[in-house]
């Protein structure tokens, strides 16, 4: 399964990634390292990759609604396979090597990189993260934002909400989202729905009265941890958005 999964998307991305990734990192680190610095070091490359490599993870992680935790752990793996890859590109430069020969190497690394990931997670080495099933059980407890706001969720179908903020309501205004007004009272109902077929499919389902923001249409994810669960909702822009979560208290 590996080995078509590297020649179908690996060898492509490689080769895209050098022109359009790994070659304007190394020139960003080389002008930023003259820019600030005074001289060309080598440091500013993973400085700058980290940057690009946040801001690739971001895009996907809003276009394939990941949620924040999977950006969150893609990032470190894109930081380190975009850094090598410059690495190896920046050494071939400064010795005189030829384009092709920094396209080579970049995308050599890049395969290497990646290669080396698909096979750790494929045997296990190193877990990928899925989001915690819970049931009705797990869920029916108090929880809150860390900003005075709190939902309780009763075994029963209702639900309780108490200084939440309305995101929803609060998005496009230049005054502070968590201010006084965007807090909102109320009591309603809430249900929650397994995945078919993975946990990252789970929603919780909440409707309260005078809180229209928190009954987005797309439900609350799962997240976090089986020791510290996550319930999260995303507000602001589809494509990037910004995430209201909450913790059991």
């Amino acid at each position: 399964m590996i080995a078509p999964l590297l020649v179908c998307f690996a060898g492509p991305f490689a080769l895209m990634a050098s022109p359009l990734l790994v070659l304007p990192t190394v020139s960003a680190a080389r002008w930023a390292s003259t820019r600030f610095t005074g001289r060309d070091a080598w440091w500013w490359v993973p400085v700058i990759a980290s940057v690009v490599a946040a801001a690739g993870t971001a895009a996907l992680g809003a276009a394939w609604d990941l949620g924040p935790g999977p950006s969150a752990l893609g990032w470190p793996a894109a930081t380190t396979s975009l850094t090598a890859a410059a690495l190896v590109a920046r050494r071939t430069a400064l010795r005189g090597g030829r384009v092709r020969h920094v396209l080579g190497w970049g995308a050599v690394v890049a395969v290497a990189v990646f290669a080396i990931g698909t096979g750790v997670f494929a045997t296990g080495l190193v877990p990928e993260y899925r989001p915690p099933r819970i049931d009705t059980a797990e869920l029916s407890r108090s929880w809150t934002d860390g900003e005075g706001g709190t939902l309780r969720l009763d075994a029963d179908g209702t639900a309780r909400a108490d200084g939440l903020t309305d995101h929803a309501e609060a998005d496009g205004d230049d005054a502070e989202p968590t201010a006084a007004k965007y807090r909102c009272s109320g009591r309603g109902t809430w249900s929650h729905t397994e995945g078919e077929s993975t946990t990252w499919d789970q929603r919780v389902w909440i409707r309260i009265e005078g809180c229209p923001g928190l009954g987005d249409p797309d439900g609350w994810q799962v997240g976090g941890t089986p020791d510290r669960l996550e319930l999260a909702i995303g507000y602001g822009d589809p494509d990037a958005p910004d995430w209201y979560t909450l913790t059991p208290r």
